[in-house]
């Protein structure tokens, strides 16, 4: 993976990306990071793509990692918005989608908004659960789900959690506060959801509620591990992503 840098509305953002891709009959697969952190947790499951042949970005989201801060704090459809804005700089027409956690709140406004630029959409560790729709039920359960990552993980949570410092309280209001439940009734793409077996913040029961109101082809559960199994278990997402986005033909 390598880095590049577009202009997205004046201001420069980063993205991590695979220049020799080789699967050039794929569209290209955009994973988007979730609350607080820049898509740096993602380069497991990043590289284990692109070792495949897919063209794969992972744009920084304003504010985040590498990438310029914006002048307010974003809500979930003003960062999707700098998503298409950034696919229009990066030359990129339709996509495949894998959000995680905050992430595919941002993947599902994209998909409902602009769904001519998505192909597929797959969702891992989909936030915000409505039936613990508050900070502190939110906080408790991701210290729980957190617990159940590879310890590798810390590094990329410290390092970014502490590059937003106050700007995580606003992004945290707006992940709350999107109606993501409303929202996937509305998808009309093929989804794909996704879960760690010990992920606290996305149980099992909002999932198989989510599947029901998008529709979804399949809902997958990583035995062993918590919320962040992009980081955590890449073979096994990886896998169920190389099957999701390439169906056998009818």
């Amino acid at each position: 993976m390598e880095s590049t840098w577009v202009d997205v509305g004046g201001r420069r953002i980063h993205t991590r990306w695979n220049p020799s891709a080789t699967a050039t009959d794929q569209p290209p697969i955009v994973l988007v990071h979730g609350w607080g952190v820049s898509g740096g947790y993602f380069t497991p499951t990043a590289e284990r793509l692109a070792q495949r042949g897919y063209a794969v970005y992972v744009p920084d989201l304003p504010g985040h990692g590498k990438s310029d801060t914006a002048d307010a704090p974003l809500d979930i459809a003003g960062l999707a918005d700098v998503l298409i804005e950034w696919l229009d700089a990066m030359g990129i027409g339709r996509a495949d989608w894998v959000g995680h956690s905050m992430g595919c709140q941002m993947v599902v406004d994209v998909s409902v908004r602009y769904p001519s630029r998505v192909r597929r959409l797959a969702l891992m560790g989909l936030t915000t659960d409505p039936a613990h729709c508050s900070a502190p039920a939110q906080f408790f359960r991701a210290l729980y789900a957190c617990a159940f990552d590879r310890p590798g993980l810390l590094y990329y949570l410290i390092k970014d959690y502490m590059r937003m410092g106050t700007r995580l309280w606003p992004e945290a209001l707006a992940m709350l506060r999107d109606p993501v439940e409303e929202k996937l009734t509305k998808l009309t793409q093929p989804v794909l959801l996704m879960r760690g077996q010990r992920d606290a913040i996305a149980p099992q029961r909002w999932l198989e509620r989510a599947a029901q109101l998008a529709r979804a082809e399949r809902v997958v559960t990583i035995p062993k591990w918590g919320h962040n199994i992009n980081y955590s278990a890449p073979d096994a997402v990886v896998a169920e992503l190389c099957d999701f986005l390439d169906p056998p033909a009818s």
